[in-house]
């Protein structure tokens, strides 16, 4: 089996996405999943982004990745998931283990977490707290 170019740079994760029977891409680059129209992914090759975080996380496409957002002045908030989509202003990370997609704020990011291939944290970032504020200890993806 034959794969171009582009399919031999995909991570598994992201493969399986490719592979579903709702995406397709159309020939802006631009995609459509389900219900959610992706726009193509932008360059950050130019030299006012070179070295950018926009432009170190788009060549990191389809990784798994935790990144630490800060909220305000001193609340961190975690998510996680594989790289998706970079644009300008936002990063975009698909959580397989429940199957959704999370459109985060660039501005906010302060740190990011990679993971070497099959591996994940323990727990995942993404659940919302439960009524006492206490958050599920689900694994990650499987």
């Amino acid at each position: 089996m034959d794969m171009s170019s582009a399919q031999q740079g995909r991570t598994a994760a992201l493969q399986r996405l490719y592979d579903r029977f709702d995406f397709q891409e159309f020939p802006d680059g631009s995609r459509r999943l389900d219900n959610i129209n992706i726009p193509a992914q932008q360059s950050f090759d130019t030299p006012e982004l070179r070295g950018s975080m926009q432009a170190i996380l788009a060549r990191n496409i389809g990784q798994y990745v935790v990144i630490e957002f800060l909220i305000g002045t001193g609340q961190i908030v975690r998510k996680q998931g594989m790289l998706f989509l970079v644009g300008r202003s936002y990063v975009t990370l698909y959580d397989e283990a429940v199957n959704n997609f999370i459109v985060c704020d660039i501005f906010s990011v302060k740190f990011v977490y990679f993971y070497m291939p099959g591996e994940c944290p323990p727990w995942n970032y993404n659940l919302l707290p439960r009524g006492g504020g206490a958050t599920s200890a689900r694994p990650g993806r499987g």
